[in-house]
């Protein structure tokens, strides 16, 4: 009959071994687990420096057949004091932008000055069909001061979905990435016939 010893060293190791072992799983296993739950590339995000907004949605939130997407929703000033609304809209069904009209903010967020907003007539929308702001008549801002960097709060009238108040950036129209974005020249015939 022969009988295995085990020196107290090998156990030992092969107890330290085990320990390691279950140390590298179970942080592997966490490593492994946080991946992907609250990554950035899982949130929702503003992937423009305009702002989104959803007018006349259901009572639980969610979009119906009245609502209108607004994507993009910005204030690119041209001057000091002048500068144009720059947005995509999509409707559910047919509505029409009807007024704006809002204050532009100050750098405490405080009221400031009121805007001046020209509108030469209604933005139709068509169901399903995207209108892009800037490919429209220009809707025209004007202030005592629109300062790129500060807000603006308007509010959106609509014919149909109703009205909306929104907070929206005024950035840079001269800037490189906006330099390029203007109504359209046919807009701008269209509108001063």
């Amino acid at each position: 009959m022969s009988q295995t010893v085990r020196s107290r060293g090998t156990r030992r190791i092969g107890f330290a071994g085990r320990v390691a072992a279950a140390c590298a799983s179970a942080g592997l296993i966490l490593g492994v687990s946080a991946c992907g739950f609250d990554v950035q590339t899982l949130q929702h995000y503003q992937p423009s420096d305009g702002v989104d907004v959803n007018v006349a949605t259901a009572a639980n939130g969610q979009p119906d057949n009245q609502t209108i997407k607004i994507r993009g929703l910005m204030i690119l000033a041209k001057s000091d004091t002048s500068g144009f609304l720059s947005a995509t809209m999509t409707a559910a069904s047919d509505d029409q932008l009807t007024a704006v009209s809002g204050t532009a903010l100050t750098t405490d967020d405080s009221e400031g000055s009121a805007l001046k907003v020209k509108l030469s007539g209604p933005v139709s929308l068509t169901a399903d069909k995207a209108v892009v702001l800037t490919d429209q008549p220009a809707i025209t801002i004007t202030a005592d001061k629109l300062q790129p960097g500060l807000n603006a709060n308007l509010t959106l009238t609509f014919a149909q979905a109703g009205t909306e108040h929104v907070t929206v950036p005024i950035l840079d129209g001269n800037n490189s990435t906006y330099s390029t974005v203007s109504p359209s020249a046919a807009a701008n015939s269209t509108s001063n016939s």
